[in-house]
């Protein structure tokens, strides 16, 4: 992750980046975090807005999640790469937080966003995540029925990433 907010700070990850709005505050930047959702971005939304979220996050408001999580629905370049480093995190550390985030998700969603906490930054996971990330799911898969199925997706997730990149 601290690769990813090296080169935002340093503005060396988007030769062609769009006009974007730095938030002022919580409210504002889930109203700018929107914009990432729709082709063209509107809004001035960039991975930026999801690093201050991110923040908040890290910080304990755990209410941003769902927006976080919406925003991965339509990513694609940078924000794909700060969201998925910040998805995997949560997978690693609080595999049932995650999964609870895309219990209600279609399953296309869940696994799209299961792929891009496996993919990581693009980098995919470590050998140690991926296999802490395995035995936590499947543990999840034999005992807990609400999240089994959500879980099964994200392991299978895992496992193609990690299969493409061995």
């Amino acid at each position: 992750m601290l690769n990813v907010i090296l080169l935002i700070v340093l503005g060396s990850h988007s030769p062609h980046r769009v006009q974007t709005q730095q938030p002022n505050s919580r409210t504002d930047a889930l109203r700018i975090l929107k914009g990432c959702a729709t082709r063209p971005i509107t809004l001035g939304c960039s991975e930026d807005t999801a690093v201050y979220l991110i923040d908040l996050y890290e910080k304990g408001d755990r209410t941003v999640l769902k927006s976080l999580l919406d925003a991965g629905r339509t990513s694609d370049g940078a924000l794909s790469e700060v969201l998925g480093d910040f998805y995997a995190d949560i997978l690693v550390q609080r595999p049932r937080t995650f999964l609870e985030g895309l219990r209600f998700r279609p399953k296309k969603e869940q696994q799209s966003l299961c792929w891009l906490a496996a993919a990581r930054d693009g980098s995919g996971m470590g050998a140690d995540d991926v296999r802490d990330v395995r035995r936590n799911l499947t543990t999840i898969v034999s005992g807990e029925v609400r999240l089994a199925p959500v879980a099964r997706i994200c392991l299978r997730e895992v496992n193609k990433v990690r299969k493409r990149s061995q």
